[in-house]
């Protein structure tokens, strides 16, 4: 399919907010030929899949934020410095990529509830502690998330780790906190900014629980270029279970997606047989001459 075909030309609809990640993209021709990524066409901010997704994210991201606050004071890790309250007390280890992710977790939920609710005209948030304050959040965020996905750009605070000030957005002005650690800044963000954002947060909490689900190489050749250069990506790592040639970026989804799993298990199962076959000391083999003999090379 080429691009021309899959765009019909009506105004109203646009490319998912998602871009080449957008869990219903295809893969077409291009001018020249080439294969391109063609998001899915839609009237909303995100196709319905992709806005599915976000959904999922909002209704996990608690339980994934309950995990990252038991793994802060995880005695067994040794990737963060040792931090001591003063006199005999033994230090603790604080992992502090866990740390700056919870304040993260806190800060994008709580700003994005604050907006919703607004335009939703709903009460303020109230909560006896922050970690309640998030799962309420996203639970309210998680039932009003066409509300938090059409909204419109406005000017949100956001931090960021002075060491990755290069990624600061064109558009921020902020400050440095006193400590010299952390940048403060302003930008513009919109209910896109607000998907990517939940998308991101969810995958950062994975990785570094160690939940991230490891992607899978096949052993048929694609369709498209004929190479064996195909590899499925887990679902759960924030993109819908997809495969996708690493050569021709040709993108399997859908129905051809489970064609090509058919395939791809049928090869695995010829594969199993043959290498049971090479295994078997008892199997027959060819001599030489051509006379049958068994694979214990002619001994009783």
């Amino acid at each position: 399919m080429s691009i021309d075909q899959h765009i019909t030309g009506d105004e109203g609809l646009h490319d998912c907010a998602r871009g080449d990640h957008c869990a219903a993209r295809i893969t077409a021709a291009g001018s020249g030929g080439e294969r391109v990524i063609v998001p899915a066409q839609t009237y909303r901010t995100f196709c319905d899949p992709c806005r599915d997704r976000i959904r999922d994210c909002l209704e996990d991201l608690p339980a994934r934020y309950g995990d990252l606050r038991d793994r802060i004071g995880d005695k067994g890790r040794t990737d963060g410095p040792r931090v001591s309250g003063g006199g005999r007390t033994a230090p603790v280890p604080i992992n502090l990529a866990v740390d700056a992710l919870l304040r993260q977790v806190e800060e994008i939920v709580l700003s994005w509830d604050e907006r919703v609710r607004a335009v939703a005209r709903l009460t303020d948030l109230t909560a006896p502690s922050v970690s309640t304050a998030v799962t309420a959040a996203s639970g309210m965020l998680v039932a009003h998330v066409d509300v938090l996905l059409g909204l419109d750009p406005q000017d949100m605070t956001r931090s960021m780790d002075l060491a990755r000030a290069e990624h600061l957005p064109d558009d921020a002005t902020g400050w440095v906190d006193p400590a010299g650690e952390w940048i403060q800044y302003y930008t513009a963000l919109s209910g896109a900014d607000a998907g990517r954002e939940i998308l991101n947060l969810h995958h950062r909490a994975l990785k570094i629980l160690g939940q991230t689900p490891l992607h899978h190489d096949l052993i048929v050749t694609c369709w498209a270029c004929g190479e064996r250069d195909l590899r499925r990506h887990d679902g759960s790592a924030g993109l819908a279970d997809h495969v996708e040639c690493l050569h021709c970026r040709e993108q399997y989804l859908g129905s051809r997606l489970r064609s090509l799993m058919v395939e791809e298990e049928q090869a695995q199962q010829r594969k199993a047989d043959r290498e049971r076959r090479r295994a078997d000391p008892q199997r027959v083999v060819l001599a030489g001459g051509g006379a049958l003999h068994d694979g214990t090379g002619g001994r009783a």
